[in-house]
């Protein structure tokens, strides 16, 4: 009988001090403003960073990579300042046709864009046009 009962104390005991660290917290309060969390960088930009830092170093089958999946990440959240900078890192790799792909993606989101993205596309579709009015042979 006597370890039920020193049992029951211990439990007892214990939620005393459950109850009294609840109170606690509630009497101390929390603040009434919550500072702002930092700006969080897209998953798109992240995928966009790795690539350009895969460029830098030379390694352009993992900034192809990257880049691609910064695309279509970037398509996915609507992101058009995205967009641009994933073309723009093709056009830096010289892989004109994924730069048309982008630039195709880009138009529906152009129209809620700000004047320098727009300038961005501009001049990315600008050098394209050069190379597709050469004649082949």
């Amino acid at each position: 009988m006597q370890r039920d009962e020193s049992s029951g104390v211990v439990i007892a005991l214990l939620l005393v001090v459950v109850a009294l660290a609840a109170m606690a917290e509630v009497v101390a309060g929390r603040p009434a403003t919550v500072a702002p969390e930092a700006p969080r960088m897209s998953s798109a930009a992240m995928l966009l960073r790795v690539g350009d830092e895969a460029r830098a170093r030379g390694d352009v089958p993992a900034a192809r990579r990257a880049y691609m999946a910064g695309l279509f990440r970037a398509r996915g959240e609507r992101s058009l300042p995205d967009v641009v900078r994933a073309a723009e890192g093709f056009a830096a790799l010289g892989d004109t046709a994924v730069v048309e792909q982008a630039l195709a993606m880009a138009a529906p989101l152009a129209a809620g864009g700000d004047e320098n993205l727009r300038a961005r596309l501009a001049a990315l579709q600008d050098r394209l046009e050069p190379a597709a009015a050469l004649p082949s042979f």
